[in-house]
């Protein structure tokens, strides 16, 4: 038999054994913990009304990573953002109508993040262009306000509880959205994107812009009416830049692929301004959002809005204050946009995207998938035109 002494012996070793082992593990616990919050408040810093680019005086081979930084933590600020959630009043769901072929056996959905302006009224030609060459029924539906996630996550179950045949859908979130994309095609739903892609590839087919490139191509233009203005590169000037979401993985590519050209190509003295506003869609909040950039950089000589809303934002103010110092390249081709690359006293150029091609092609994509049409490829880029004076003069010539 075992003597107490011996049995008193083993117990304090396991004792401290025991001890040892939760101390560090409470050690490794508390380490995550840190390191979490940490994490969340880099980027939540990205995911307020205002993204902070930390762009600094480095030498532009430093700019690269953060160029990578800021594309990271704009993708991640679609976990925790200023479009995650809308009030009630906020909301403003356009629910959906029948728009071609009622009572049909098949039914396609479609679902818009926006109502508003030329470059979704042209996205809705395309769906109802397409909607005259498909025997199924087509809804319509969406949301008429950019922030409004939970509305478009609303309309994605109420495609399939109402027996959707397929969806086709421009994500408001390339976050949020993902759950929704993956029930449905758990259905044997098949989903395409329009406008912009979700951070999975959870879909069938998708149409849309290369944003990087465009992004890209953005930078390029600046540059090029940046010189044409006759500025130096040693003189030391600003750029602003304007988006409409930063849940928006399009948004996010065309501001990394700018960001990316940019620390590439342009003079050390030419700074990108760090406060880089967000206006949710809102023409009216885009046009504040220019006279905020003007009055805390009076160094600004150029702007570049991200998509139609904050080039019209940044047009009517340019307008309104006579800027004619300040440069522009925005993206489609609003009337606003369109007059002021008229103008010969300003200067501006838009990329204007083909997204009435998204709208046709999309659905079309849907009617072949219901008809038993198998497609390996995902992704279809429906490309982009740059938009300067002389495209209106050779439009009118031809």
């Amino acid at each position: 038999m075992d003597s107490p002494s011996r049995n008193l012996r083993g117990f304090g070793g396991w004792a401290v054994f025991l001890f040892v082992l939760i101390r560090q593990l409470t050690f490794c616990f508390f380490i995550v913990i840190i390191k979490t919050i940490h994490i969340c408040y880099l980027c939540s810093n990205f995911a307020k009304t205002r993204i902070v680019m930390f762009w600094g005086k480095e030498k532009v081979k430093k700019r690269k990573g953060i160029v990578l930084l800021t594309a990271a933590c704009l993708i991640l600020s679609g976990c925790s953002g200023s479009g995650t959630k809308t009030s009630d009043a906020e909301e403003a769901i356009v629910d959906f109508s029948c728009v071609a072929n009622p009572g049909a056996d098949q039914e396609i959905y479609v679902i818009l993040k926006s109502y508003h302006g030329n470059y979704w009224e042209k996205v809705i030609e395309g769906v109802h262009a397409a909607a005259k060459e498909t025997d199924k029924a087509v809804y319509l539906g969406g949301i008429d306000n950019e922030t409004d996630i939970e509305g478009q996550r609303y309309l994605m179950k109420k495609a399939v509880e109402r027996g959707a045949d397929a969806i086709l859908l421009a994500p408001v979130d390339s976050t949020y959205l993902v759950e929704n994309c993956i029930y449905a095609r758990g259905k044997g739903i098949p989903v395409t994107l329009i406008d912009s892609v979700i951070n999975t590839s959870d879909y069938d087919t998708c149409f849309m812009t290369d944003n990087l490139e465009a992004g890209k191509m953005a930078a390029r233009e600046m540059l090029n009416l940046l010189k044409e203005a006759q500025h130096a590169e040693s003189e030391t000037l600003k750029v602003g830049i304007q988006l409409s979401s930063d849940t928006s993985q399009a948004m996010v590519n065309r501001v990394s692929g700018f960001l990316e050209y940019w620390s590439d190509y342009a003079p050390k003295k030419w700074e990108i301004v760090e406060d880089i506003p967000i206006n949710g869609g809102n023409i009216d909040t885009a046009r504040k959002n220019t006279e905020i950039l003007l009055e805390e950089n009076t160094d600004i000589k150029g702007l570049f809005g991200c998509n139609n809303t904050s080039t019209i934002g940044i047009a009517n103010t340019i307008f309104e204050k006579n800027r004619t110092d300040i440069v522009v390249v925005g993206f489609d081709l609003a009337q606003e946009t369109k007059k002021l690359i008229e103008s010969k006293d300003f200067s501006a150029v838009s990329i204007m995207q083909n997204q009435d091609q998204m709208g046709y092609k999309g659905l079309l994509s849907l009617d072949a998938l219901l008809q038993g049409e198998k497609t390996e490829q995902k992704y279809y880029d429906t490309g982009v035109t740059v938009i300067d004076s002389s495209y209106f003069t050779w439009k009118d010539v031809s």
